[in-house]
Protein backbone atom coordinates (compact mmCIF):
# COMPACT_ATOMS: atom_id res chain seq x y z
CA UNK A 1 0.00 0.00 0.00
CA UNK A 2 2.91 2.36 0.72
CA UNK A 3 4.36 1.75 -2.74
CA UNK A 4 0.91 2.19 -4.30
CA UNK A 5 0.52 5.55 -2.58
CA UNK A 6 3.91 6.71 -3.87
CA UNK A 7 3.10 5.63 -7.44
CA UNK A 8 -0.39 7.12 -7.32
CA UNK A 9 0.85 10.47 -5.98
CA UNK A 10 3.35 10.71 -8.84
CA UNK A 11 0.88 10.09 -11.68
CA UNK A 12 -2.60 10.98 -10.39
CA UNK A 13 -4.45 14.24 -11.01
CA UNK A 14 -6.50 15.52 -8.08
CA UNK A 15 -9.35 18.00 -7.90
CA UNK A 16 -9.44 20.96 -5.51
CA UNK A 17 -11.59 18.87 -3.17
CA UNK A 18 -9.12 15.97 -3.08
CA UNK A 19 -10.92 13.67 -5.48
CA UNK A 20 -9.15 11.58 -8.12
CA UNK A 21 -9.62 13.33 -11.47
CA UNK A 22 -7.55 11.19 -13.81
CA UNK A 23 -3.88 11.02 -14.80
CA UNK A 24 -1.39 13.85 -15.00
CA UNK A 25 0.12 14.77 -18.36
CA UNK A 26 3.51 14.97 -16.68
CA UNK A 27 4.43 12.95 -13.59
CA UNK A 28 5.29 14.80 -10.39
CA UNK A 29 9.06 15.09 -9.99
CA UNK A 30 10.74 12.70 -7.57
CA UNK A 31 11.72 15.42 -5.09
CA UNK A 32 8.05 16.41 -4.65
CA UNK A 33 7.06 12.77 -4.14
CA UNK A 34 9.78 12.42 -1.49
CA UNK A 35 8.47 15.51 0.28
CA UNK A 36 4.91 14.16 0.25
CA UNK A 37 6.15 10.83 1.61
CA UNK A 38 7.94 12.65 4.40
CA UNK A 39 4.80 14.62 5.33
CA UNK A 40 2.66 11.49 5.49
CA UNK A 41 5.27 9.69 7.60
CA UNK A 42 5.39 12.68 9.95
CA UNK A 43 1.59 12.62 10.31
CA UNK A 44 1.70 8.94 11.26
CA UNK A 45 4.38 9.58 13.90
CA UNK A 46 2.47 12.51 15.40
CA UNK A 47 -0.36 10.08 16.05
CA UNK A 48 2.02 7.53 17.61
CA UNK A 49 1.79 5.22 14.63
CA UNK A 50 4.48 3.45 12.67
CA UNK A 51 5.40 5.12 9.37
CA UNK A 52 4.33 2.87 6.48
CA UNK A 53 7.35 3.98 4.45
CA UNK A 54 10.09 3.28 7.01
CA UNK A 55 11.58 0.27 8.71
CA UNK A 56 9.97 -0.27 12.08
CA UNK A 57 11.48 1.89 14.85
CA UNK A 58 13.89 3.46 12.37
CA UNK A 59 14.00 6.51 10.11
CA UNK A 60 15.38 4.46 7.22
CA UNK A 61 13.12 3.94 4.22
CA UNK A 62 12.00 0.44 3.42
CA UNK A 63 14.17 -1.00 0.60
CA UNK A 64 11.20 -1.37 -1.76
CA UNK A 65 10.10 2.26 -1.24
CA UNK A 66 13.66 3.53 -1.57
CA UNK A 67 14.16 1.63 -4.83
CA UNK A 68 10.93 3.06 -6.21
CA UNK A 69 11.92 6.63 -5.36
CA UNK A 70 15.38 6.09 -6.86
CA UNK A 71 13.71 4.81 -10.03
CA UNK A 72 11.70 8.04 -10.21
CA UNK A 73 14.95 10.00 -9.90
CA UNK A 74 16.39 8.14 -12.87
CA UNK A 75 13.29 8.72 -14.99
CA UNK A 76 13.00 12.45 -14.26
CA UNK A 77 14.39 14.83 -16.90
CA UNK A 78 17.32 17.04 -15.87
CA UNK A 79 16.21 20.10 -13.88
CA UNK A 80 15.74 23.29 -15.86
CA UNK A 81 17.74 25.88 -13.93
CA UNK A 82 16.75 29.41 -14.91
CA UNK A 83 19.74 31.54 -15.87
CA UNK A 84 20.54 34.61 -13.79
CA UNK A 85 19.49 37.92 -15.29
CA UNK A 86 22.24 40.53 -15.65
CA UNK A 87 22.32 44.33 -15.16
CA UNK A 88 22.84 44.64 -18.93
CA UNK A 89 19.55 42.83 -19.46
CA UNK A 90 17.72 45.06 -16.95
CA UNK A 91 18.90 48.16 -18.80
CA UNK A 92 17.48 46.74 -22.03
CA UNK A 93 14.20 45.88 -20.29
CA UNK A 94 13.89 49.40 -18.92
CA UNK A 95 14.73 50.98 -22.29
CA UNK A 96 12.20 48.90 -24.24
CA UNK A 97 9.46 49.51 -21.66
CA UNK A 98 9.39 53.20 -22.50
CA UNK A 99 9.76 54.19 -18.86
CA UNK A 100 11.98 57.12 -19.88
CA UNK A 101 9.20 58.65 -21.97
CA UNK A 102 6.37 60.59 -20.25
CA UNK A 103 3.88 59.19 -22.77
CA UNK A 104 4.50 55.59 -21.74
CA UNK A 105 5.55 56.11 -18.11
CA UNK A 106 2.33 54.74 -16.65
CA UNK A 107 2.04 51.66 -18.86
CA UNK A 108 2.15 48.05 -17.70
CA UNK A 109 5.53 47.55 -19.38
CA UNK A 110 7.03 50.51 -17.52
CA UNK A 111 5.72 49.29 -14.16
CA UNK A 112 7.02 45.79 -14.88
CA UNK A 113 10.51 47.12 -15.62
CA UNK A 114 10.59 49.02 -12.32
CA UNK A 115 9.35 45.95 -10.44
CA UNK A 116 12.02 43.78 -12.05
CA UNK A 117 14.82 46.15 -11.06
CA UNK A 118 13.61 46.38 -7.45
CA UNK A 119 13.24 42.58 -7.36
CA UNK A 120 16.82 42.20 -8.61
CA UNK A 121 18.28 44.45 -5.90
CA UNK A 122 16.37 42.66 -3.14
CA UNK A 123 16.64 39.14 -4.61
CA UNK A 124 12.86 38.85 -4.41
CA UNK A 125 10.72 35.83 -5.14
CA UNK A 126 8.18 36.34 -7.93
CA UNK A 127 5.31 35.92 -5.43
CA UNK A 128 6.69 38.88 -3.44
CA UNK A 129 6.30 41.46 -6.21
CA UNK A 130 3.81 39.99 -8.75
CA UNK A 131 0.48 38.19 -8.65
CA UNK A 132 0.96 34.43 -9.06
CA UNK A 133 -1.65 31.86 -10.23
CA UNK A 134 -1.63 30.01 -6.91
CA UNK A 135 -0.95 32.45 -4.06
CA UNK A 136 0.76 30.88 -1.07
CA UNK A 137 1.60 32.19 2.38
CA UNK A 138 4.04 34.75 1.00
CA UNK A 139 2.76 38.31 1.15
CA UNK A 140 3.42 40.74 -1.68
CA UNK A 141 5.17 43.96 -0.80
CA UNK A 142 2.71 46.82 -0.32
CA UNK A 143 3.42 50.54 -0.21
CA UNK A 144 2.86 50.58 3.55
CA UNK A 145 5.98 48.47 3.96
CA UNK A 146 8.20 50.60 1.72
CA UNK A 147 10.08 53.22 3.71
CA UNK A 148 12.50 55.83 2.38
CA UNK A 149 15.30 57.32 4.46
CA UNK A 150 17.57 60.31 4.03
CA UNK A 151 21.37 60.31 4.05
CA UNK A 152 21.31 60.21 7.87
CA UNK A 153 19.06 57.13 7.69
CA UNK A 154 16.12 58.95 9.19
CA UNK A 155 12.67 57.91 7.99
CA UNK A 156 11.08 60.29 5.49
CA UNK A 157 7.36 61.04 5.03
CA UNK A 158 5.43 58.76 2.67
CA UNK A 159 5.15 61.57 0.10
CA UNK A 160 8.84 62.49 0.23
CA UNK A 161 10.65 63.73 -2.86
CA UNK A 162 13.13 61.54 -4.68
CA UNK A 163 15.92 64.07 -4.07
CA UNK A 164 15.70 63.50 -0.31
CA UNK A 165 15.69 59.69 -0.48
CA UNK A 166 19.06 57.99 -0.04
CA UNK A 167 17.88 54.57 1.20
CA UNK A 168 14.85 52.36 0.71
CA UNK A 169 13.72 49.76 3.25
CA UNK A 170 11.35 46.89 2.44
CA UNK A 171 9.60 44.78 5.06
CA UNK A 172 8.74 41.22 4.03
CA UNK A 173 5.69 40.54 6.19
CA UNK A 174 5.42 36.78 5.61
CA UNK A 175 7.63 34.52 3.53
CA UNK A 176 7.85 31.08 2.07
CA UNK A 177 10.46 30.05 4.65
CA UNK A 178 8.18 31.04 7.55
CA UNK A 179 10.14 34.14 8.55
CA UNK A 180 7.99 37.20 9.29
CA UNK A 181 8.64 40.94 9.28
CA UNK A 182 12.08 40.59 7.69
CA UNK A 183 13.58 44.01 6.96
CA UNK A 184 16.13 44.73 4.21
CA UNK A 185 17.62 48.07 3.12
CA UNK A 186 19.39 49.20 -0.04
CA UNK A 187 20.94 52.57 -0.84
CA UNK A 188 21.26 54.66 -3.99
CA UNK A 189 23.70 53.38 -6.57
CA UNK A 190 24.33 56.62 -8.45
CA UNK A 191 22.91 55.03 -11.61
CA UNK A 192 19.89 56.71 -13.23
CA UNK A 193 18.24 53.38 -14.10
CA UNK A 194 19.69 50.58 -12.00
CA UNK A 195 18.93 52.04 -8.60
CA UNK A 196 16.58 50.46 -6.03
CA UNK A 197 15.72 53.82 -4.48
CA UNK A 198 14.77 55.47 -7.80
CA UNK A 199 12.68 52.55 -9.03
CA UNK A 200 10.94 51.93 -5.70
CA UNK A 201 10.10 55.64 -5.43
CA UNK A 202 8.73 55.56 -8.99
CA UNK A 203 6.43 52.64 -8.12
CA UNK A 204 5.14 54.24 -4.91
CA UNK A 205 4.67 57.73 -6.34
CA UNK A 206 2.88 56.30 -9.39
CA UNK A 207 0.38 54.52 -7.15
CA UNK A 208 -0.17 57.59 -5.00
CA UNK A 209 -0.83 59.81 -8.03
CA UNK A 210 -2.80 57.50 -10.35
CA UNK A 211 -4.52 54.71 -8.37
CA UNK A 212 -7.83 55.84 -6.86
CA UNK A 213 -8.66 54.84 -3.30
CA UNK A 214 -5.17 53.49 -2.65
CA UNK A 215 -4.10 52.57 0.88
CA UNK A 216 -1.05 51.25 2.69
CA UNK A 217 -2.15 47.73 1.74
CA UNK A 218 -1.99 48.50 -2.00
CA UNK A 219 0.72 46.27 -3.45
CA UNK A 220 3.66 47.56 -5.48
CA UNK A 221 2.47 45.80 -8.65
CA UNK A 222 -0.76 47.83 -8.77
CA UNK A 223 -1.51 50.28 -11.59
CA UNK A 224 -4.49 52.09 -13.07
CA UNK A 225 -5.17 51.47 -16.77
CA UNK A 226 -8.15 52.59 -18.88
CA UNK A 227 -10.28 53.28 -15.84
CA UNK A 228 -9.46 49.98 -14.13
CA UNK A 229 -7.14 49.14 -11.26
CA UNK A 230 -5.14 46.04 -12.14
CA UNK A 231 -2.00 44.27 -10.95
CA UNK A 232 1.05 42.93 -12.77
CA UNK A 233 1.03 39.13 -12.89
CA UNK A 234 4.01 36.79 -12.92
CA UNK A 235 2.85 35.61 -16.36
CA UNK A 236 3.08 39.15 -17.77
CA UNK A 237 6.49 39.62 -16.16
CA UNK A 238 7.71 36.42 -17.80
CA UNK A 239 6.42 37.61 -21.19
CA UNK A 240 8.25 40.93 -20.84
CA UNK A 241 11.49 39.25 -19.83
CA UNK A 242 11.47 36.83 -22.75
CA UNK A 243 10.37 39.44 -25.29
CA UNK A 244 13.24 41.68 -24.20
CA UNK A 245 15.69 38.82 -24.58
CA UNK A 246 14.36 37.95 -28.03
CA UNK A 247 14.25 41.51 -29.39
CA UNK A 248 17.72 42.43 -28.11
CA UNK A 249 19.65 39.52 -29.56
CA UNK A 250 19.14 36.66 -27.13
CA UNK A 251 22.20 34.55 -26.43
CA UNK A 252 24.48 36.61 -28.66
CA UNK A 253 23.79 39.71 -26.54
CA UNK A 254 23.16 38.37 -23.03
CA UNK A 255 24.60 34.85 -22.99
CA UNK A 256 21.23 33.09 -22.68
CA UNK A 257 18.15 32.37 -24.78
CA UNK A 258 14.60 33.56 -23.96
CA UNK A 259 13.59 30.08 -22.83
CA UNK A 260 16.56 29.96 -20.42
CA UNK A 261 15.14 32.68 -18.16
CA UNK A 262 12.06 32.97 -15.98
CA UNK A 263 10.65 34.95 -13.09
CA UNK A 264 13.13 33.25 -10.72
CA UNK A 265 15.98 34.66 -12.83
CA UNK A 266 15.70 38.01 -11.04
CA UNK A 267 16.32 36.38 -7.66
CA UNK A 268 19.17 34.34 -9.10
CA UNK A 269 20.58 37.48 -10.73
CA UNK A 270 20.74 39.29 -7.42
CA UNK A 271 22.62 36.38 -5.85
CA UNK A 272 24.94 36.10 -8.85
CA UNK A 273 25.79 39.81 -8.77
CA UNK A 274 26.74 39.63 -5.10
CA UNK A 275 28.67 36.37 -5.47
CA UNK A 276 30.76 37.63 -8.40
CA UNK A 277 31.71 40.69 -6.34
CA UNK A 278 33.20 38.49 -3.62
CA UNK A 279 30.42 38.87 -1.04
CA UNK A 280 30.56 35.90 1.37
CA UNK A 281 27.94 33.20 0.98
CA UNK A 282 26.55 33.73 4.48
CA UNK A 283 25.92 37.43 3.77
CA UNK A 284 24.14 36.58 0.51
CA UNK A 285 21.99 34.08 2.42
CA UNK A 286 21.03 36.71 5.00
CA UNK A 287 20.31 39.43 2.46
CA UNK A 288 18.38 37.17 0.07
CA UNK A 289 16.51 35.55 2.97
CA UNK A 290 17.71 32.04 2.15
CA UNK A 291 17.62 29.61 5.07
CA UNK A 292 20.43 27.56 3.50
CA UNK A 293 22.99 27.76 0.72
CA UNK A 294 20.50 26.14 -1.66
CA UNK A 295 20.65 29.20 -3.92
CA UNK A 296 24.09 28.05 -5.03
CA UNK A 297 22.41 25.21 -6.92
CA UNK A 298 20.92 27.80 -9.27
CA UNK A 299 23.96 29.99 -9.84
CA UNK A 300 26.91 27.60 -9.49
CA UNK A 301 26.85 26.25 -13.09
CA UNK A 302 26.54 29.77 -14.47
CA UNK A 303 29.35 31.01 -12.23
CA UNK A 304 31.66 28.35 -13.62
CA UNK A 305 30.56 29.11 -17.17
CA UNK A 306 30.97 32.88 -16.99
CA UNK A 307 33.96 33.42 -14.73
CA UNK A 308 36.24 31.10 -16.69
CA UNK A 309 38.91 31.30 -14.02
CA UNK A 310 39.80 27.63 -13.62
CA UNK A 311 42.47 27.41 -16.29
CA UNK A 312 44.59 30.05 -14.55
CA UNK A 313 44.09 28.41 -11.17
CA UNK A 314 45.30 25.09 -12.53
CA UNK A 315 48.76 26.48 -13.36
CA UNK A 316 49.26 28.62 -10.26
CA UNK A 317 51.46 25.98 -8.62
CA UNK A 318 54.44 24.81 -10.63
CA UNK A 319 55.04 22.04 -8.12
CA UNK A 320 52.60 20.08 -6.00
CA UNK A 321 55.39 19.26 -3.55
CA UNK A 322 55.97 22.93 -2.66
CA UNK A 323 52.57 24.60 -2.86
CA UNK A 324 53.38 27.74 -0.89
CA UNK A 325 51.55 31.02 -1.29
CA UNK A 326 51.77 32.06 -4.95
CA UNK A 327 51.35 35.75 -4.17
CA UNK A 328 55.16 35.88 -3.86
CA UNK A 329 55.38 35.27 -7.61
CA UNK A 330 56.28 38.21 -9.82
CA UNK A 331 53.33 40.51 -10.55
CA UNK A 332 53.78 40.21 -14.29
CA UNK A 333 53.35 36.45 -14.13
CA UNK A 334 50.00 35.74 -15.89
CA UNK A 335 49.34 32.88 -13.49
CA UNK A 336 48.82 35.28 -10.59
CA UNK A 337 45.26 36.49 -10.13
CA UNK A 338 43.23 38.37 -7.58
CA UNK A 339 41.23 36.31 -5.07
CA UNK A 340 37.75 35.27 -6.19
CA UNK A 341 34.88 35.32 -3.69
CA UNK A 342 37.03 35.89 -0.66
CA UNK A 343 40.61 36.31 0.48
CA UNK A 344 43.33 34.01 -0.72
CA UNK A 345 43.99 30.97 1.42
CA UNK A 346 47.53 30.41 2.56
CA UNK A 347 48.49 26.86 1.68
CA UNK A 348 50.82 25.10 4.13
CA UNK A 349 53.97 23.54 2.74
CA UNK A 350 53.18 19.99 1.70
CA UNK A 351 55.62 17.19 2.46
CA UNK A 352 54.72 14.26 0.26
CA UNK A 353 57.73 12.16 1.17
CA UNK A 354 56.10 10.52 4.23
Amino acid sequence: MAKSFVSCYRTALWSEHGRLAGHRKRPVVASTVRAATSYVASSFRKRFQQSPFHIQDHKVLRPSVKQLLNAFDNLDPPPNRQKAITPKFLRALHRLSGAESPASYNTAASVTAALAIVAFFFAMRSCEHTTTPNPGRTKKIDIGHVVFRNARKRILPADCSLADAAYVTLTFVDQKNGEKMDVRTQQRTGDKVLCPVIQAHALVSRIRSTVPHYSDSTTLNTLHLVGKTVSISSKFLLQQLRLTCRFCGGKKTFGFNPTDIGTHSLRSGGAMALFLNDHPVHKIMIFGRWSSDAFLVYIRPQVLEWTNNMSRDMIRHDSFIDATDTRRTHREDPRVREPFNGPSILMPRLHLFH
